[in-house]
């Protein structure tokens, strides 16, 4: 059977497109604000979701559906209900935007451009994590599988990776067109212009997006323009996370090379050939299928749904017209699925780049980058806390399928070894502020027990005598004054001063104190309590500029 007669019946993608936020600037007497707040002030084209149980339609079907699929603590997350009642605040706040009804697509420079209409476009943003995810859904009917492919590899590229020919980017559609009411263009795509793309990466050192995407954000506004009151960063770059549900007459008509090309999204080729070598395939069934629906061998029980998880992309194929409900399942359970795995592993890091950039600034020489360091770290050792106990599921569903999908979809997305790497590198950065606190405060002690010890001195001698040397207590009140400045001062003056050398004081009882030290050599550590060398003194100003700040 000929690739080009392959035709896929019902077409739906769905991109789930998370992006890093830049923290909001807030004042310190103001109280806390949040993305979704600023939104609403200049909210464009979205618009605020009151209620995300009803977002799909006031009937609730669609979100009871949803809302039954879950436990209890996945559905607060995702709804604000669950043990607290209707008045509870979910961690998940949603915009829509109704403005673009169909996207044009063309593959290539003069190929027959590829209607798709929009049936979802929404903006979450999450609470307490500088994450935001987009998402767009698009669907089409009658699609040639070798386009159906190439539009599952081209359509979600944020930018063109290189070039390969004249306004062609590589990997990318040759153009894509936002088209509103009566087929209005809204935006449109500027892979080709190579100029724009090399110069805002000479000149900004990020990675800059197609405009069309920079449309479909606005008014959130990427980090290298200026302006916006809400800026993002891509958080992955090349590809943006899919979804993809295909249906086809007969889907044990697909080749195996077919089937892979599909769950990898990957560029399409001969249906005889495989994308990649079979070595590195031969266990593709095993590691990449979900195929408790998938028995194209019997025939009486019709068993003809497969699933895919690939890296970054899901997809899944069945039967045309036998089981409508799998497009409602796609549309929405497996949706909030996706829209879970994904926003977690965008969260984690997002957790880990704020780690590393709080290391990267740190000057320990400097005390103001010392004190932001330890200010920047708390702050994320407490957002991952509460993303550990708020976000991070094990199990989300009870039902059996449901289950499996999220593990196999965190495990391709490389969630768990992130959840690892991330939580160690808040223990490492945890014990080393601890054990840098233990310094501090033994040093402290340390200083209080010499300048004790000095004073002991003092106090013995006073109790010792038990009484007064000098009687003042018939002088006038200015000589009591004056005698009293007169003792407080060299005393106050003696105690900052034991305070100053207390280290050095330290160093000569530690070795008054040694059995091994001769008396000329214990005799040579006193003589260092009244005289510093350079060398000292450069490694005392290190020392004071460095983690030992105040907390």
């Amino acid at each position: 059977m000929k690739a080009d007669a392959k035709i896929v019946r019902d077409f739906h993608h769905t991109l789930l497109w998370p992006i890093t936020l830049r923290p909001l600037r807030r004042d310190s007497a103001s109280d806390v604000v949040h993305y979704w707040d600023m939104l609403k002030r200049n909210p464009g084209p979205w618009k605020y979701v009151d209620d995300t149980l009803l977002i799909e339609d006031e009937s609730c079907i669609a979100g009871y559906e949803e809302f039954v699929h879950f436990l209890s603590y996945v559905q607060r997350f995702l709804y604000g209900v669950g043990d607290e009642g209707r008045g509870a605040q979910s961690s998940l706040y949603a915009f829509t935007r109704d403005d673009i009804e169909q996207v044009e697509i063309e593959l290539s420079n003069g190929a027959l451009p590829i209607h798709l209409d929009v049936l979802r476009a929404r903006l979450y943003f999450f609470y307490d994590i500088d994450v935001a995810v987009a998402v767009l859904e698009v669907a089409g009917t009658d699609i040639p599988l070798d386009q159906a492919v190439e539009l599952m590899d081209r359509f979600g590229r944020p930018y063109a990776p290189a070039w390969e020919g004249a306004n062609q980017g590589t990997h990318c559609p040759y153009r894509v067109t936002f088209k509103g009411v009566d087929g209005a263009i809204l935006s449109q795509s500027d892979y080709g212009d190579r100029d724009k793309f090399i110069d805002l990466v000479r000149g900004e050192r990020q990675t800059p997006l197609s405009v069309h995407w920079e449309f479909f954000l606005s008014p959130l506004v990427p980090a290298y323009l200026p302006g916006g009151s809400i800026k993002y960063y891509q958080i992955e770059n090349k590809r943006i996370p899919i979804m993809t549900y295909l249906s086809f007459d007969d889907p044990r008509q697909l080749t195996r090379g077919d089937m892979m090309r599909i769950g990898f999204a990957a560029k399409w080729g001969d249906s005889s050939t495989l994308p990649y070598s079979r070595r590195f395939l031969e266990d593709f069934e095993a590691v990449y299928c979900y195929d408790r629906y998938w028995d194209p061998e019997d025939e009486s029980h019709e068993m003809l749904t497969r699933y895919f998880f690939c890296g970054v992309g899901f997809a899944m194929i069945t039967k045309a017209g036998a089981q409508t409900q799998l497009v409602g399942q796609f549309r929405h359970q497996f949706y909030q699925i996706g829209l879970i795995a994904n926003f977690n592993k965008a969260a984690l890091l997002s957790l880990s780049n704020r780690f590393s950039r709080a290391v990267e600034r740190l000057n320990v020489r400097n005390y103001e980058s010392v004190k932001q360091f330890k200010k920047h770290v708390r702050e994320t050792l407490e957002v991952f806390l509460r993303f550990n106990h708020r976000y991070w599921f094990h199990e989300i569903s009870n039902q059996v399928q449901a289950s499996d999908f999220f593990q196999r979809w965190s495990h391709q997305l490389g969630s768990d070894g992130l959840y690892q790497e991330v939580r160690e590198e808040a223990r490492d950065i945890n014990e080393y502020l601890d054990a840098d606190r233990t310094r501090k405060q033994t040093d402290n002690a340390m200083r209080l027990t010499v300048v004790s010890s000095c004073g002991m001195v003092g106090t013995v001698v006073t109790g010792f005598l038990g009484m007064n040397l000098y009687s003042h207590s018939d002088l006038p009140a200015v000589e009591k004054a004056l005698i009293f400045a007169a003792v407080f001062v060299p005393t106050t003056a003696l105690a900052l001063y034991t305070v100053i050398i207390s280290r050095r004081i330290a160093n000569f009882m530690e070795a008054l104190s040694s059995e091994g030290l001769t008396w000329g050599e214990k005799v040579g550590t006193f003589r260092q309590i009244f005289s510093i060398t350079p060398r000292d003194r450069a490694r005392a100003r290190r020392e004071t500029h460095g983690l030992s700040g105040p907390d």
